[in-house]
């Protein structure tokens, strides 16, 4: 099916938070988009959940899976490496969906609609592809501002990383499946994602912000779950547990930066490697980030940034 949009959720065992997002998706995000002429379906990868929690799910949302805009698939054999979780999951989207977006997004998140939340979402969307962007890195936060900046600031060179949402064309997903060793990635497929868009286009990426969607359970607060601890994920994922094994450092992704495939391992000519201090936040060499850099920022881009914050709609 054809769809301007595919929202790309990797989803581990956390049912009552993936439940809620898709509530969230289909009563508020989707329609949002549409209003605006987006076609949009979302694409669940679901892994470690019961036959019976997968039933419940389709039988909840059954008119969206019958309509094609909501897709549940299952792993077809169990992993152990976000970046198989990942690789795994793109080649059955890539299947099923013809898209030209992907919005990736945590299966924690929660939305929060408003008119102008919904505005910026749409205003967003419309410029990646009217533009044919490789990426947009988006920022969220308190702001309901619309501003655009380069991808990569040269001043402070950290690859920038999904944090709410990272939107990406098909284009640079499927360069991310042929790209050697991706599928091997312990942790950090999201940075390498977008650093695969930013060595192919550096002027057609952008960082995004003040569009001020969802909340992120680990980084704001929620009346609801503030403070609790979240199961399933990522930890689940690479038998982490913070009550029997700590990690003071990096917590559960200690051991992966300890002896891990990380970005670094399959893009040493980006990433700073573990003698460096940036190593675990994505740091990307000085060298690298003079050769893209010059021309990360085109006139177009500019005139992008310029008339979104022209056109801004106060703060939230």
């Amino acid at each position: 099916m054809k769809h301007d949009i595919a929202i790309f959720i990797c989803s581990r065992n956390r049912e009552a938070l993936l439940t809620r997002l898709l509530a969230d998706i289909e009563t508020g995000f989707a329609p949002a988009l549409e209003e605006g002429g987006l076609s949009v379906c979302t694409f669940v990868y679901a892994q470690a959940y019961g036959r019976d929690v997968i039933e419940s799910l389709k039988q909840r949302f059954a008119t969206s899976i019958a309509s094609g805009r909501l897709t549940i698939a299952e792993p077809s054999v169990p992993h152990a490496r976000i970046g198989e979780v990942f690789a795994s999951a793109v080649a059955i989207l890539h299947a099923r969906v013809d898209y030209r977006l992907a919005i990736t997004m945590d299966d924690d998140s929660l939305y929060r609609a408003a008119p102008d939340i919904d505005t910026n979402l749409r205003q967003a969307a419309r410029d990646f592809l009217a533009r044919d962007a490789r990426a947009f890195s988006i920022k969220l936060g308190m702001a309901r501002t619309l501003e655009y900046w380069p991808f990569v600031d040269p001043a402070g060179p950290i690859m920038p990383f999904k944090e709410k949402m990272l939107w990406l064309s098909r284009g640079v997903m499927q360069e991310a499946l042929a790209w050697p060793r991706f599928a091997d990635l312990d942790v950090g497929e999201d940075v390498v994602l977008a650093a695969i868009a930013w060595q192919g286009g550096a002027q057609r990426c952008l960082g995004v912000y003040g569009i001020a969607t969802f909340l992120h359970l680990a980084f704001e607060a929620d009346e609801t779950d503030a403070g609790q601890s979240l199961g399933g994920g990522y930890g689940e994922l690479v038998g982490y547990s913070e009550a029997d094994d700590p990690d003071p450092d990096m917590g559960k992704y200690g051991k992966a930066f300890r002896g891990g495939i990380v970005p670094f391992s399959v893009m040493p000519e980006i990433f700073v490697g573990p003698e460096h201090p940036h190593h675990t936040i994505s740091g990307i060499r000085p060298e690298a980030v003079a050769r893209f850099s010059a021309g990360n920022m085109s006139a177009s881009d500019a005139g992008i940034a310029g008339a979104a914050k022209q056109s801004s709609l106060g703060s939230g």
